[in-house]
């Protein structure tokens, strides 16, 4: 995951002529992902909430927000911060698939379901990426499995719920 978000800050510098002409908001979002990479939940949330502050209109600092609620375990309250990124930007597919994450987390099997779908149908490649995984299905045993498989699990989960 270290290595995703180091080269996504990485591409962003670069897209952005190394700093030049970044805005506040876009600092605000990089400080964000630099200490929720580095394990400081608390200051993320505060980077955050600055982004937002400076313009609700983007998606990037309510995705940034709920995960950093979700890393703190509060998923409850991440999910409107999921669902005002996708009314943003209804084609995240990263924001599915982590609000189907916090879904899954707190036992609603059925929407968590729908929302890895939609992420795997926005994005069938979402599953690749090393570290992202992991840091979404952390609650179950076989981390390494994906986004396919622990809707595989979840599956099976509500059938068997059902009889």
């Amino acid at each position: 995951m270290k290595r995703l978000l180091s080269a996504l800050i990485i591409s962003f510098f670069l897209i952005a002529g190394c700093g030049v002409g970044v805005s506040d908001y876009d600092h605000a979002v990089l400080d964000g992902i630099s200490n929720l990479n580095l394990n400081n939940p608390q200051k993320a949330l505060g980077d955050f909430n600055r982004a937002i502050d400076m313009d609700s209109s983007r998606a990037d600092g309510y995705v940034g927000r709920a995960n950093t609620l979700s890393t703190l375990g509060r998923y409850g309250e991440a999910l409107p911060d999921y669902n005002r990124a996708i009314e943003i930007d209804p084609q995240l597919a990263n924001a599915y698939a982590n609000r189907g994450s916090a879904h899954s987390h707190l036992g609603q099997y059925q929407k968590a379901i729908v929302d890895y779908e939609k992420a795997l149908e926005l994005d069938p490649k979402i599953d690749d990426p090393p570290g992202f995984v992991k840091r979404l299905f952390s609650n179950e045993p076989n981390t390494d499995k994906g986004i396919r498989k622990h809707l595989e699990f979840l599956k099976q989960k509500v059938k068997d719920q059902n009889g």
